[in-house]
């Protein structure tokens, strides 16, 4: 019986961790585990040896971070002998994989090596060819090792599994290899059963499922036994194999190290209900130990009467989470928009101080001119402002207009970011704008670090799932932004694709001054079925227009535009200009665009007012 057969009608032991259990009992090491697999293999193989005699029956190779970063301190690109380091990764898998065979070859009962590879850290600093460079040298050193098992281990998206896979399926063809290794994905979630990329649970298994190439879906680390039960309960496997491996808990920082408590008997009693959902492999991540792995096995062998290490699996039983939609009724701004009557959106900087009597009284103004939606900046140009969805509860509760705050990705990490909606939600905030965020000025990187844990598309597939999980009866509606003076015009339409199937409803441009601007919008319409509000930004004078032309970024001022501006005008003079300009533009989107999202200057709502009511 291979392994696939086994474990589709059984389920067997996996070890623990290795990295947690190496520096628990090698604390004077202070390099990561994978660095011992050439300067003390045997330490390597002694916990190897400890998890087989606990009781596991599938092994982990001591390669998780066997990569360039890992083991020399350096992305790739910045390395100076790129060849060499590349051998290193290739010599340091190779041996991990020929430790575990070693301890492996003496068990009383057959032992399976999966050849680990966890995710490469990138941090925007290495490309996508390095990185799969790096997976396609670890995946030839686990075959040329003769791994049966391959297991992508802690991972946040698909992105490099399947090229790598696809490689892995393409040498076992060119090296005749008698026999495909089985792969195994497994990815890390968190405590709202999303991967850090955004990516729920659900739809995991399903692109694994879909995928025809995957044999084994699992989850590992992030969560505890208790979230990764209930996450379980919200999936559905189909017949796919599935693999658990939760850390012992949630840890304390101790002396520069995670400490995790000693929980063995929690652990394995929600790990006996765990097995009782149809999982077919079983195992523990971060803080597990051997004798985990062991009062797990006597755990199992006591509530499923048996004494084999490899034992019949229960039933399966895993009901699915059902996306219910957006009901476009219950959501006025979104049910005027697609019922085809044109939405008038309004951006509102907020503060940079405390007192919010500025935008207040801009919203009453701009709500008794007809304004639909009044929308609030998300501290722009990464510059320090009011936080956006402060600002729209302030003005939603004392005004009672609708408001969509823009969330950027740049400055808070996935559990801030959670947080922040469910805060949101329990306000009242019912839309809100989507972007990926204005860059740190480069004079205050010093000083201020950007977080970008999402980008603009795994946060729509966050909150996605947020809505599904927790705001189905009543979910926020969200939308992106469509960059329109991107050089590659094609390269925007095919990101706009990528949003609207990760559930953004609308978009809304950057300003329109030129008619080669309306050009690239009716472009984009034919493209991408989606509805869009048309960006006008008022230039309040001749300064202004300067100002935006040559130092805003993405917007594109022409010379015939600058060129109706004097900058001896008076106040009223430039307004008056400005307000011409914005409406000349408005006739000519009025075929294109579904709405307007006006961009009000130094927040002179006044301003905005005067346009709407000529239009």
């Amino acid at each position: 019986m291979n392994f696939l057969e086994m474990i589709r009608s059984h389920f067997l032991l996996m070890d623990g961790a290795m990295g947690t259990y190496y520096s628990q009992i090698y604390p004077a090491e202070e390099n990561i585990s994978e660095y011992a697999n050439i300067t003390h293999p045997e330490q390597i193989e002694r916990i190897h040896r400890e998890y087989i005699d606990a009781g596991a029956r599938l092994l982990r190779t001591n390669s998780f971070a066997s990569h360039a970063e890992g083991l020399t301190g350096l992305p790739l690109h910045r390395a100076e002998n790129r060849q060499a380091v590349l051998q290193t990764i290739y010599d340091n898998v190779f041996q991990s994989c020929k430790i575990a065979q070693k301890a492996a070859i003496h068990a009383d009962n057959k032992v399976w090596i999966a050849g680990d590879m966890g995710p490469i850290p990138t941090n925007g600093a290495i490309s996508d060819d390095e990185i799969l460079t790096q997976f396609e040298t670890r995946s030839d050193a686990l075959l040329d090792a003769g791994a049966e098992i391959i297991l992508f281990e802690t991972f946040g998206d698909f992105e490099y599994i399947l090229p790598t896979i696809h490689y892995i399926k393409k040498q076992v063809m060119e090296k005749h290899l008698p026999v495909s290794p089985v792969i195994m994905v497994s990815f890390c979630l968190n405590k709202f059963g999303c991967t850090k990329a955004g990516i729920s649970a659900s739809n995991l298994v399903k692109t694994a499922a879909d995928s025809g190439i995957i044999d084994v879906i699992g989850f590992n680390c992030g969560v505890g036994t208790t979230h990764m039960k209930r996450m379980i309960q919200k999936c559905d496997f189909g017949d796919m194999p599935i693999s658990i491996a939760p850390n012992a808990g949630y840890p304390d920082y101790k002396q520069g190290r995670n400490v995790y408590q000693d929980n063995v008997g929690y652990f394995c009693e929600n790990m006996v209900d765990i097995a009782s959902m149809g999982v077919n492999i079983l195992g523990g991540c971060c803080g597990t130990t051997p004798h985990y792995i062991h009062e797990l096995r006597k755990q199992l062998q006591l509530h499923f009467g048996t004494d084999d290490a490899v034992m019949k699996m229960r039933h399966r039983f895993a009901p699915a989470i059902v996306d219910k939609g957006i009901d476009k009724t219950r959501n006025d701004f979104l049910n005027k928009l697609h019922t085809g009557q044109k939405v008038i959106a309004v951006e509102l900087d907020p503060p940079q101080n405390g007192n919010g009597d500025k935008i207040l009284q801009a919203s009453a103004l701009l709500k008794e001119a007809g304004v639909d939606m009044i929308t609030f900046s998300d501290s722009p140009m990464g510059k320090m402002r009011a936080d956006s969805i402060a600002s729209s509860i302030l003005v939603s509760q004392q005004t009672d207009i609708a408001v969509m705050p823009h969330i950027c990705c740049r400055d808070r990490n996935a559990i801030a970011m959670g947080g922040l909606f469910f805060g949101a939600h329990m306000n009242g905030i019912r839309n809100m704008l989507i972007i990926t965020g204005d860059p740190v000025p480069a004079g205050e990187k010093s000083s201020t670090s950007s977080v970008y844990d999402f980008n603009s598309f795994r946060l729509m597939n966050y909150f996605k799932q947020l809505n599904m999980e927790y705001f189905a009866d009543d979910p926020i509606v969200y939308g992106g932004a469509l960059n329109h003076n991107r050089p590659n015009l094609d390269v925007e339409i095919e990101r706009m694709c990528k949003k609207c199937a990760a559930g953004a409803d609308y978009f809304l441009t950057q300003p329109i001054y030129s008619n080669d601007d309306i050009a690239r919008i009716q472009y984009v319409k034919t493209k991408v079925d989606t509805k869009v509000l048309c960006g006008i930004m008022p230039l309040v004078n001749y300064r202004n227009a300067m100002f935006v032309k040559n130092e805003l970024s993405g917007i594109q001022v022409p010379d015939e535009i600058i060129a109706r501006y004097d900058e001896h005008m008076s106040r009223e003079e430039s307004e008056q200009v400005g307000i011409t300009i914005a409406l000349e533009t408005v006739a000519k989107l009025r075929d294109i665009a579904d709405g307007y999202y006006f961009m009000v200057p130094f927040n002179r709502a006044s301003m905005i007012c005067k346009i709407i009511e000529k239009m």
